[in-house]
């Protein structure tokens, strides 16, 4: 589906910006069907988007229709006579995001048929067929799958961009989102970086109908995301830069680097503070409702209920409750906070500590439980706290404290979308 203000005006004024410049355009005649693909090289109007030129031979009052599919674009057909004037547009009158449309030839003339697509920078392979008589009406016009593209990147490119509240947004869980299309080659291997400190970086690898291959939250450093993938085939895929859905609607800059070769997945755990907002402390985020602090010991499991009464933590709306533990310089111990009420999340602060990502867990003690394993670099007492990965979380929970490491769990916890 394409968008602008006025369709017929900009479609119209595209035309008519390239006609001076357009190539010898290719017979086609009634009865034939063709194909081709859209490329990189190839004739571009006004808007951005790619066409191919044909040409077919009416007699007046002749009836003609024209089918244009593809499974790689949105696709867009026009009718123009010599001259460049648009005389008949199609977007989705084919279903399934196909063009379709009737033609009656006003004079004996040549007429110019365009392949296009429907939004800037799609590539792909697509049929033409040119027959006499009417199209039937497709029973189903809604476009689905395709939509609007902010771009296109190659291998070895790095695009900056900006999420907005102006980008489309998932209805499922409300998160902006752009679509950038990538070339490959059949068999090439090649690794998608999405890089942010504005919001917690979510990227998706598709093809043209929004048919789902890979998809990465934390694949890369810190809470950046990785998508490594080697293309079957030569079909253009589509990029769809993206956010982790809490909290919700989040917007900023990024960095999207496309790299030949497969790169090693990073696979860190992220909580993901914005870079404008340092690591936040429990008595900097506390809201008017607070707790006093708990204790636990090396040794000990202890049970509890994160509750609305606990801090509230306003970068991502998750409540906090904020343990002690006295700690000897030199010693390991591994945390583990298991809950069957909600996806376990759990920070470590103290003297030494940065209070960075490596002091965090989500998923590493398996089944949505948090295990963090972590050296204490001087004596003191320390801060344990006992957080949800999903915003305003509560209920039951163990937290335990162990001398030494436990191995982590790699298992993906299925509370995650």
């Amino acid at each position: 589906m394409r968008v602008a203000l006025s369709l017929t005006a900009l479609v119209a004024a595209s035309v008519l910006s390239v006609s001076a410049q357009t190539p010898a355009p290719a017979p086609i005649h009634a009865g034939q069907s063709v194909t081709g693909r859209l490329a990189q090289g190839d004739q571009k109007f006004s808007d951005g988007s790619l066409y191919a030129l044909y040409s077919f031979a009416g007699r007046k009052g002749d009836t003609v229709a024209v089918d244009l599919t593809s499974d790689d674009f949105d696709a867009n057909l026009l009718v123009a006579d010599g001259s460049g004037k648009t005389l008949a547009q199609n977007d989705d009158g084919g279903g399934r995001c196909n063009a379709r449309l009737t033609f009656v030839a006003p004079a004996t003339a040549s007429y110019r048929l365009y392949a296009n697509s429907s939004a800037r920078a799609e590539l792909g392979e697509y049929r033409l067929s040119l027959a006499r008589g009417r199209a039937p009406v497709a029973a189903d016009t809604l476009c689905k799958g395709f939509g609007r593209v902010a771009g296109m990147i190659d291998v070895g490119e790095t695009v900056s961009g900006t999420l907005t509240s102006d980008d489309p947004a998932f209805s499922g869980d409300s998160t902006y989102f752009q679509r950038w299309i990538l070339p490959v080659r059949a068999n090439q291997s090649f690794t998608v970086d999405l890089e942010s400190s504005d919001f917690d970086a979510y990227v998706l690898l598709t093809r043209g109908r929004g048919d789902k291959l890979v998809e990465s939250d934390d694949g890369g450093r810190s809470c950046n995301a990785r998508i490594v993938y080697t293309a079957l085939d030569d079909h253009p895929l589509r990029i769809i830069v993206n956010s982790a859905a809490r909290p919700p609607k989040q917007t900023g800059s990024f960095l999207l680097r496309v790299t030949e070769g497969k790169r090693q997945l990073e696979g860190a755990n992220c909580h993901f503070t914005p870079v404008a907002a340092a690591t936040p402390t429990i008595q900097q985020v506390s809201s008017v409702k607070t707790t006093g602090m708990h204790a636990i010991a090396v040794g000990q499991a202890r049970q509890g209920t994160l509750t609305s009464d606990d801090v509230l933590l306003r970068s991502d709306s998750t409540y906090a409750q904020p343990w002690t533990i006295q700690a000897r310089a030199g010693q390991t111990v591994t945390i583990d906070l298991e809950s069957d009420d909600f996806d376990a999340y759990v920070f470590l602060r103290g003297p030494g500590l940065s209070g960075g990502r490596d002091f965090q867990d989500d998923d590493s003690g398996g089944n949505c439980h948090a295990r963090l394993t972590a050296t204490f670099p001087e004596d003191g007492e320390y801060e344990i706290d006992v957080n949800s990965a999903d915003h305003y979380a509560t209920g039951s929970f163990t937290l335990s404290v162990t001398s030494g490491s436990k191995p982590k769990s790699v298992a993906r916890c299925s509370h995650q979308r």
